[in-house]
C-alpha cells in the first residue's frame, strides 16, 4: 500500500483508559483491540536512509508482519507528514534474516502496545511504550487539528518526533544506557 501518511503524537495526562472512554464518547470505534508490536529501524552501514530523512522498518505483531518505508518528513500545519509503502509479510523473521544478509542492520528497536480506534478519516492509536503512553493522530492536517481540539489538545501539544527522537532525549533524562525502547529497559542512575 503506498499513501501519504499525515500525523501527530500526544502526551495524555490522563490514563489510556479514561482517554479511550472519551474516543468512545465522540463516537470513535474499535478498530483493532489491545496487541503488541516490536518494530525493528534497518539501515545500512553507513546510514544512508537515516541521513536522507527516511526510514525502513519491519514490524512484528501477533497478527503477522509488515515491511515499511517511508520518507523524508515535512512539517505541514504543525503535522509530520511523508510518503509511507506498506507491504504484509507472511514471515516477519525470515524477512529481517534476508535484510540482514543483504546488509541492512537494525539500528533501533522498539515495543509498544497499541489500540487503535477510528472516527471518520482520522485512525486514532493508544500507545504504551516503555517511555509512557501516547497518542497518535493520523488524516488530514485540517482534520487532526479538529479532532485533537474535541479531546481538549491544541497545536502547541502536537508532538511530530519519531519514537527514536523521544527516546533519545527520554534515555539522556533518566540516565539510560539501551539504545533501544524495550520493556524492560532500566535507568543506570
Amino acid at each position: 500500500m503506498e499513501h501519504r501518511e499525515t500525523e501527530i503524537k500526544l502526551k495524555p495526562d490522563a490514563p489510556l483508559t479514561r482517554v479511550a472512554a472519551r474516543l468512545r464518547s465522540l463516537g470513535a470505534t474499535l478498530h483493532r483491540a489491545r496487541h503488541f508490536e516490536d518494530n525493528y529501524i534497518l539501515d545500512d552501514p553507513r546510514g544512508r536512509l537515516r541521513r536522507g530523512g527516511s526510514l525502513l522498518r519491519v514490524r512484528l505483531t501477533p497478527a503477522g508482519a509488515t515491511l515499511t518505508f517511508k520518507g523524508p518528513r515535512r512539517i505541514v500545519r504543525g503535522t509530520k507528514t511523508r510518503d509511507e509503502f506498506e507491504a504484509e509479510v507472511s514471515d516477519g523473521a525470515l524477512l529481517l534474516k534476508i535484510l540482514k544478509r543483504i546488509g541492512m542492520q537494525c539500528c533501533f528497536r522498539y515495543q509498544k502496545y497499541r489500540t487503535i480506534y477510528r472516527h471518520g478519516s482520522i485512525l486514532i492509536t493508544l500507545d504504551e511504550t516503555p517511555m509512557g503512553d501516547y497518542l497518535e493522530i493520523e488524516g488530514s492536517p485540517g482534520g487532526i487539528a479538529r479532532f485533537a481540539k474535541r479531546i481538549d489538545f491544541r497545536r502547541d501539544d502536537f508532538i511530530t518526533s519519531t519514537y527514536h527522537e523521544l527516546f533519545v532525549s527520554y534515555k539522556k533524562a533518566h540516565c539510560i544506557k539501551s539504545r533501544d525502547m524495550v520493556f524492560g529497559i532500566k535507568s543506570s542512575g
